[in-house]
């Protein structure tokens, strides 16, 4: 959204970290670990050394099962358990601007019961950065995917349908 704004009719939000313009991602990301005490039996991985920033993580098989997908079917679970299931972190804080980041059209979709990015953090995003719409779906975890994919599915349409005709408005001079 900040590199390629005039690319993007949308950018939606599935119960995720959704930055106010004049933030960085890691700032965020600090906030939101301290929220939930930490990352459990998360791994870390040091690819520079130990006595430099981690550069990748793992989400442990505990964390996963408690905060992530408490809600959602064992069997995908096991992708928690893959050892190729490392998350990059991003070294080089990118501050968003309002002029590139801030002028895409941002939808959030709002996990209720969201045990790592919580509700009441999810709408202090919302309300420090409001998008132009929010959806929620109830029962879903953080892995909106896996606990509720036919509704997420469902509110993914309703948001394409509705981007395109935002982009066809736009396009006619409207």
């Amino acid at each position: 959204m900040e590199r390629f704004p005039h690319k993007i009719a949308a950018a939606v939000f599935v119960t995720a970290v959704m930055p106010l313009s004049g933030t960085t991602l890691p700032k965020l990301l600090k906030e939101i670990v301290s929220v939930i005490g930490g990352l459990g039996d998360s791994t870390f991985y040091y690819a520079n050394g130990k006595e430099n920033p981690a550069t990748s993580f793992k989400f442990g098989t505990q964390f996963a099962r408690e905060f992530l997908s408490q809600n959602s079917p064992s069997w995908d679970l096991t992708l928690w358990e893959s050892p190729e299931k490392k998350c990059p972190i991003w070294q080089e804080p990118l501050l968003y601007t309002a002029k590139n980041y801030g002028s895409v059209r941002r939808i959030f979709v709002v996990s209720k019961v969201d045990k790592v990015i919580v509700e009441a953090f999810q709408r202090k995003m919302i309300a420090e950065n409001p998008p132009q719409m929010v959806y929620e779906i109830e029962g879903s975890d953080h892995t909106v995917f896996f606990s509720m994919p036919l509704q997420l599915a469902e509110v993914l349409m309703k948001i394409a349908n509705t981007s395109v005709k935002v982009k066809q408005s736009a396009a006619d001079g409207f």
